[in-house]
């Protein structure tokens, strides 16, 4: 006995043993019973099983790795000693539990079977079909089944009797599949799989001691799900059956603490209705600016009185939140018990943990995108590069839009779920770079997840049970090069009327001025109208804020060269849309000593067009300026040909010639000093006075 069958082809796909069991002693400790229904044994070198029951299986198995992105193989060799001809057994895999597993058996009379059962559901991969290469009662059977690339092979005594796409697997369970009245003894068990590796990002080994964040964020109850500010000067967290909980010892509520001036953390706070409610509540992502949140919870309004769990947005007002408003995905589903989500820096792009039709597995990533009327796209799987057999939850996609968190079993690591990074290669969203395991500065041998870092990349928050005060706790870590996202730009200030220099609650909007599209968009706090948007590099942009009634004044920022992270301070000033009132605009590009407008002009003139169709009654005068370099004549003409330009292009967008009028005053009325290259280039610009409301 305790001999292998090889085929020639299997030879050359793995050479690697990951585990081989021979059944010479009972070291690995394999289920041992001696009861009514099945007697077991390890005896002789064979795992001997009778099972006695004619109505149903049982199924025996170990915990045995495989990574399902690699090619691998698994063996048995098995002899039937006793039972009826109809009474199978085999070899299964991928198994998370007795629902859910794929199972290869054979009957002493010549035919086999592959099934897969998954969510207790039994499903034919290959329906009994009669094989010559079986061996008769009381003859041994070698069945293997081989993963190779995106194929799984079936062989019996080494000849191959079907081939399938490679299916996900749900878990990493190996064993055998005894059906009704039935003796068998099982020679040996073979995995051979490439060597597991844990796949550490470069710097692991740098990760300073992870540090807890105190009593003033832990208790000694459940705090999970951290999610820190862009800023990083909030942490929103969740506090599972709370005392000070709205019903107390109940469900999930919102917690809130502020990072002080000391770098310490003010005692966490119930953030109260409407977040905090009778249900289970959870702030899922917080935008930039900090006054719009992602809300994961159940929540329900007068108008639409239907509770119910899921995604919401809340906005901050001058008295504290909007009730939350229920995000909409389209064919939104979740086979699952829990979900987990995150929302893009940039409000665009929503990244789910659910398990669906095309699921890996248990619960995969999924990305769906905000269309034009504000509904979500249908969630697209980021495919198998990132997702595994086993749950992928709790996401973070960093204000890079590029660089994603999550946590994971299906990858090696150090014990439970463990935290990994991957970084999108492309615009698809489903082409990924190799996920890596943050290493032992965050991961442990017990469940880890709920990673979020802020805007800056230098601090990680997540969950830890390791060294908590009581249950699960918050930790932060600092974080190596390697685990960082791409550096972004933290822009700040505040919206204010530009007249009375009083702050303004606005939205801003933020766009890429070579592709004249909309990135993102942010709001400004209605009580002092502080706010902030995250700027990734490579790209240029504009921005400005908006509100009923004024004009934006545009800011823009060239990050083309990525450099590392920085914040900049911007004040956004609106301007009253007043009878004498002269507005710059200030996002006007034109080749030098030109008057042809350069394309990323456009995002600057649409805002311009939008308020005189707004207000048909209102016309304004262009006016054209330059600085003192050169002649006054040729500055003279140039500035009237570029206030040409501006009309001209007005009027091919609909807006009435006679409601316009274009007057060049070259270098003749500076706003700044022409001895300097800043204030030069203030005198240089284009703006618009409005002669008629």
């Amino acid at each position: 006995m305790n001999c292998c069958l090889f085929s020639t082809a299997l030879l050359t796909a793995q050479d690697h043993v990951l585990f081989r069991e021979d059944f010479e002693n009972n070291d690995r400790q394999w289920l041992i019973q001696n009861q009514e229904g099945v007697t077991t044994a390890v005896a002789d070198g064979v795992y001997r099983i009778q099972h006695k029951n004619r109505k149903s299986g049982r199924v025996f198995h170990h915990d045995i790795y495989i990574n399902p992105r690699h090619n691998f193989y698994i063996e048995t060799k098995l002899t039937q000693v006793r039972g009826t001809r109809k009474h199978g057994s085999g070899l299964l895999w991928g198994m998370k539990d007795v629902g859910n597993m794929y199972s290869f058996i054979i009957t002493n009379d010549g035919y086999f079977r592959i099934s897969m059962f998954k969510k207790r559901k039994y499903y034919h991969v290959k329906a009994w079909t009669y094989s010559k290469y079986i061996n008769g009662m009381g003859k041994p059977n070698v069945l293997a089944v081989e993963k190779k690339r995106f194929v799984l092979n079936y062989y019996i005594n080494g000849h191959k009797v079907h081939q399938t796409p490679y299916p996900p697997l749900f878990g990493n369970k190996i064993g055998f599949d005894i059906n009704y009245n039935t003796l068998v003894e099982v020679d040996y068990l073979l995995v051979k799989h490439p060597p597991v590796k844990i796949n550490l990002i470069p710097q692991a080994q740098d990760f300073s001691a992870k540090e807890n964040l105190g009593n003033h964020i832990n208790s000694p109850h459940a705090e999970v799900a951290p999610v820190i500010s862009p800023d990083g000067k909030t942490l929103y967290l969740v506090r599972d059956k709370h005392p000070q909980n709205i019903v107390a010892h109940q469900n999930n509520d919102i917690w809130m603490s502020q990072r002080l001036p000391d770098n310490t953390w003010s005692p966490a706070k119930n953030m109260g209705k409407p977040l905090s409610n009778e249900g289970h509540n959870q702030v899922v992502s917080v935008m930039p600016d900090g006054n719009t949140l992602l809300l994961n919870g159940t929540y329900g309004n007068s108008k639409s009185p239907q509770v119910r769990r899921g995604l919401y947005l809340t906005n901050r007002t001058q008295n504290g939140w909007t009730t939350p408003v229920p995000v909409q995905v389209k064919n939104y589903y979740n086979r699952a018990k829990f979900v987990s989500e995150c929302l893009s820096a940039d409000g665009k792009t929503l990244i789910l943990s659910v398990e669906r039709k095309d699921t890996h597995g248990q619960r995969d990533l999924y990305v769906s995108f905000m269309q034009a009327d504000n509904v979500w796209s249908e969630p697209l799987n980021l495919g198998m590069q990132v997702n595994t057999f086993a749950d992928d939850i709790t996401p973070f996609l960093a204000a890079d839009n590029v660089t994603l968190y999550y946590s994971t079993r299906g990858e090696p690591g150090y014990g439970d779920n463990d935290i990994f990074v991957t970084r999108r290669l492309d615009n698809t969203w489903t082409n990924w770079s190799t996920p890596q395991n943050l290493g032992k500065g965050i991961n442990t041998p017990d469940w880890d997840a709920y990673y979020t870092i802020p805007a800056s990349g230098e601090h990680a928050y997540f969950v830890s049970y390791e060294k908590s005060l009581g249950k699960s706790d918050i930790f932060r870590v600092k974080l190596p090069d390697a685990a960082k996202p791409k550096p972004v730009v933290l822009v700040h200030g505040k919206v204010l009327n530009k007249l009375t220099q009083q702050p303004i609650g606005a939205t801003i909007t933020y766009e890429d001025l070579k592709t004249r599209q909309q990135v993102g968009v942010a709001r400004s706090n209605p009580g002092d109208g502080t706010y902030t948007i995250v700027l990734p590099y490579e790209k240029v942009y504009g921005f400005n804020a908006e509100k009923e009634g004024y004009y934006p004044v545009s800011k823009n920022l060239d990050l083309l060269q990525a450099n590392h992270y920085r914040e900049v301070k911007h004040d956004l000033y609106l301007v009253p849309l007043n009878q004498g009132q002269s507005i710059r605009l200030n996002n006007l590009f034109f080749d030098y000593n030109q008057d042809t407008l350069k394309p990323s002009s456009y995002p600057e003139l649409n805002r311009l067009i939008k308020i005189l169709k707004k207000h048909p009654q209102m016309n304004i005068e262009i006016s054209g300026h330059t600085d003192a370099h050169g002649s006054a004549d040729k500055n003279l003409t140039l500035s009237q040909a570029r206030a040409n330009s501006v009309l001209r292009h007005l009027t091919t967008q609909g807006i009435a010639k006679q409601r316009l009028r274009a007057k060049g005053y070259g270098q003749g009325r500076p706003v700044a000093d022409n001895t300097t290259a800043t204030g030069r280039a203030l005198n240089r610009r284009v703006e618009f006075l409005i002669l008629k409301e």
